[in-house]
């Protein structure tokens, strides 16, 4: 073990990205060889007492190698981000567990005795209560002090001090140092041990391999619980210095240093947090401090541990008892005023749990508690973020009065809901319940549009919930419009059975613009009951803004044209000439961005209008238009509409009040959207 920190704290002193953290073999891990050993002793197959331990020293070496190699491993691949995802209430509570941990070892430090409720009467014996309490005294001192003061030098100084007054208690009391240590207050007494050797790899072949190899599944767990330890270490370690350190940089140190512990028949190790803190709280924040500290461990394995019998036991379990204190007022006192109930909650009950049955144990319990808190929260969250009716929102088609005059009267035929977000099950069931909402509404409801565009993404789970939905569209006789669906959303749509192909009750389209078109065309279609077919313009303008005696005249400067299907009508960035009557066919203005793709702004119809904005304007066409079917339009130049307002004034201001009215009837549209939005 001595050799393992030796190994450990020098490789991670030079290689990690927080100078001063300190890593030796770690308490859970060593639990967990100690069960391998205990499960090897237990083989008959093992002769000799030298097999015996040559194939437990085995065991602890393969260990050592897999669990070093799995963390290099994982800090090669950049695993250790994923710590990240650990919520910041289970790390508080690891910390604040480990600050118990601390408390709780200091105890047994100083009463040579497990800490348990059934020896809690053992403590107040005068004795015993003499010997913790003055450790107890000491820490809450030290505690004051260093909250009070920062100096470097103020540990160190206390710790001596300590020393100090022991001794000096010890004159004053006449009390001898064997009768001190005979008493319980002194270190050891430490076994007289034989010197170290290196491992020697020709005792190889003397190892039970089959038995060391029958032993994998609790290697296996040694890997894991390192993995999880050293993380959670590490992101503890980071909000008491208060940056973020490098985890796949720590990942491949630690991973380094076990495979040349293993090498020399050593046993894994980890950050600790504890030594990690007093070296902060020192201000020993250099690689010195690992390399001072193998250098006391590399004294003690080549020397004799009896020269430790000087220290009190009071002095150093108070030193533990004033870190695990500090961690404890940190993560539990000052937590009550920085976190929200619940997250405090989930802090005491990883304390209570690290406590009562351990480590591994209370950050399980954390994790799962923190899903189901996160689960629960999530759930309330508005996944809805706005519902509109087709009456507030419209696609970008511009229509024939008569038409438009149609969806303003039947556009809440159609309910939009816009959705964000990542949807599951919770929430999409929140979805579900608003769709008898809006079905139990006085007004006929045909089209229920689901608009993707701002979800993240979609559990399985949650497409059951929109399963249901399809099932209550069909018995409403109702139709379910999908827009801007993710590739990967629609694929576990598709594989939930919600949408299918050829399906009438469930569609799909690219964007919701093309939905709501959708939806508008089959109101139009119903309500239109006879085949519709433009008039003339000629008509159209008798209808819109002239007389039917005015309608050759203005006619007269306008030149008829037809567009084939697919031909531009004119490009983005073309100098502005004039604007177009579209008496026939449809076309499209469309947006040509930089990386070469287009997005459609709008839509006209027969009988609307395009290009009535550069008329004042003139500046160059700002979107291209292309010819959706083939149509038939009527261009009105700048020169001749010139040539109108000096020939005909009286003709060209009706033209003047017809545009007006549209722009203002245009704007009204969009204040309207805009309010829809707000």
């Amino acid at each position: 073990m001595l050799f393992s920190g030796i190994v450990i704290r020098i490789v991670v002193a030079f290689m990690s990205d927080a100078p001063g953290t300190i890593a030796i073999p770690l308490v859970e891990q060593m639990t967990l060889l100690a069960m391998i050993a205990a499960s090897i002793q237990t083989i008959p197959a093992i002769a000799t007492a030298e097999e015996m331990f040559l194939t437990l020293l085995g065991a602890i070496m393969l260990t050592s190698l897999l669990t070093g190699a799995f963390l290099l491993a994982l800090g090669w691949l950049k695993i250790g981000k994923l710590i990240r995802y650990i919520p910041y209430p289970v790390i508080c509570g690891f910390l604040a567990g480990t600050g118990w941990l601390l408390v709780h070892g200091s105890m047994q430090v100083m009463t040579d005795m497990p800490m348990s409720i059934s020896q809690l009467p053992w403590l107040f014996q005068p004795d015993i209560l003499l010997r913790w309490l003055s450790g107890l005294i000491f820490a809450v001192l030290l505690l004051i002090i260093s909250r009070r003061y920062t100096h470097y030098l103020i540990i160190p100084a206390s710790f001596f001090a300590a020393l100090g007054v022991f001794y000096v208690m010890l004159l004053l009391t006449n009390t001898s140092l064997a009768e001190a240590s005979a008493q319980g207050w002194l270190l050891g007494p430490f076994a007289e041990g034989g010197s170290w050797q290196l491992l020697n790899f020709s005792a190889l072949p003397q190892m039970n391999w089959p038995v060391i190899f029958g032993q994998i599944g609790g290697m296996a767990t040694v890997m894991v619980i390192s993995t999880i330890s050293l993380l959670l270490h590490i992101s503890g370690h980071e909000l008491i210095i208060h940056r973020d350190i490098d985890l796949n940089g720590e990942l491949r140190a630690v991973g380094i240093a076990d495979l040349i512990s293993g090498l020399g028949g050593g046993m894994v190790g980890s950050h600790v947090l504890s030594d990690s803190l007093l070296a902060y709280k020192m201000e020993a924040r250099n690689r010195s401090v690992g390399i001072v500290g193998a250098g006391l461990y590399a004294t003690v394995l080549i020397l004799n541990p009896s020269f430790l019998t000087i220290f009190p036991k009071a002095v150093l379990g108070g030193l533990l008892m004033f870190l695990g204190l500090t961690l404890l007022v940190e993560w539990v006192y000052k937590a009550w005023f920085k976190l929200s109930r619940a997250d405090f909650f989930l802090v005491v009950l990883i304390l209570v749990v690290i406590g009562a049955v351990g480590f591994v144990e209370g950050v399980g319990v954390g994790l799962v508690v923190a899903i189901i808190l996160f689960a629960i929260d999530y759930s309330r969250s508005v996944v809805t973020k706005r519902i509109f009716s087709g009456v507030e929102h419209r696609s970008n088609v511009a229509r024939p009065p008569h038409q438009e005059q149609v969806l303003d009267k039947k556009g809440d035929q159609i309910c939009i809901l816009e959705l964000q977000g990542f949807i599951f099950f919770g929430t999409a069931n929140n979805i579900f319940k608003q769709i008898p909402e809006r079905i139990s509404d006085q007004k006929p409801l045909r089209f229920i549009v689901l608009d993707f565009r701002k979800v993240s993404g979609l559990d399985s789970a949650a497409v059951h919930s929109f399963v249901r939905m399809k099932q209550l569209a069909a018995e409403h006789q109702l139709q379910l419009i999908f827009t801007d669906l993710q590739p990967l959303v629609e694929k576990k749509l598709r594989q939930g059975g919600c949408l299918e192909a050829q399906d009438p009750i469930c569609l799909t389209f690219p964007d919701l613009d093309r939905g709501l078109e959708w939806c508008e065309n089959q109101i139009l279609s119903q309500e239109l009951t006879v085949e519709e077919t433009l008039p003339k313009l000629a008509e159209q303008l008798a209808n819109l803004f002239l007389t039917v005696d005015q309608v050759p005249e203005f006619m007269s400067y306008l030149n008829p044209m037809k567009i084939p299907q697919g031909n531009y009508l004119f490009q983005q960035g073309d100098p502005y000439d004039g604007l177009y009557f579209l008496e026939s066919g449809q076309v499209s203005v469309w947006l040509e961005m930089a990386e070469g793709q287009k997005k459609r702004l709008r839509t006209f119809k027969g009988g609307t209008i395009l290009g009535e904005m550069g008329l004042y304007a003139q500046v160059p066409r700002s979107a291209s238009v292309i010819a959706d079917q083939p149509s038939d339009l009527y261009y009105l130049s700048i020169e001749a509409f010139k040539k109108m307002e000096t020939e005909a004034p009286i003709l060209a201001t009706a033209f003047h009040r017809f545009i007006v009215g549209l722009v203002v009837e245009r704007l009204n549209h969009a204040e309207d959207r805009l309010q829809s939005l707000l």
